[in-house]
């Protein structure tokens, strides 16, 4: 027990001058990263964000409800369904002339195309190779 605590002390220094490394490389493309999303954010949201920071800071021992500021508020994407939807609402139908088809009606028709094909290859896994005349007559 011993033992493996003290080749774990001796190794720490290695890892550690390691990590030190790899973090003093990161370092400067990160500020990088950092100042051009700070100098992309309006002067006016700076202001505001730094004066909610200082208010959420002074009163959260009295009142934990100030630190919300700190919530991330990210609206939920859209579901791949709706996506379709949409798209398909804002072209034209499936029943349109192939000339007239939007291109959001034509992918659709592909994934649909996709999908049917992906369950076939299932249903002829489950059946197997010996079929009977019922099961080839419904695929």
């Amino acid at each position: 027990m011993n033992d493996s605590n003290f080749c774990k002390m001796i190794h720490m220094k290695r890892t550690l001058c390691c990590k030190y490394k790899q973090v003093e490389n990161v370092i400067a493309e990160s500020e990088k990263v950092f100042d051009r999303l700070d100098e992309a954010a309006p002067a006016a949201s700076k202001k505001e964000w730094l004066a909610s920071e200082r208010i959420a800071q002074s009163s959260r021992i009295n009142n934990p409800v100030v630190m919300d500021v700190y919530e991330i508020n990210i609206k939920k994407a859209l579901s791949k369904k709706e996506i379709k939807l949409r798209l398909l609402g804002e072209g034209n139908a499936c029943n349109a002339a192939p000339a007239c088809r939007s291109v959001a009606t034509w992918i659709s028709m592909g994934l649909a195309i996709e999908e049917a094909q992906i369950a076939l290859v299932i249903e002829l896994q489950r059946i197997g190779r010996r079929t009977t005349e019922t099961q080839r007559l419904d695929i």
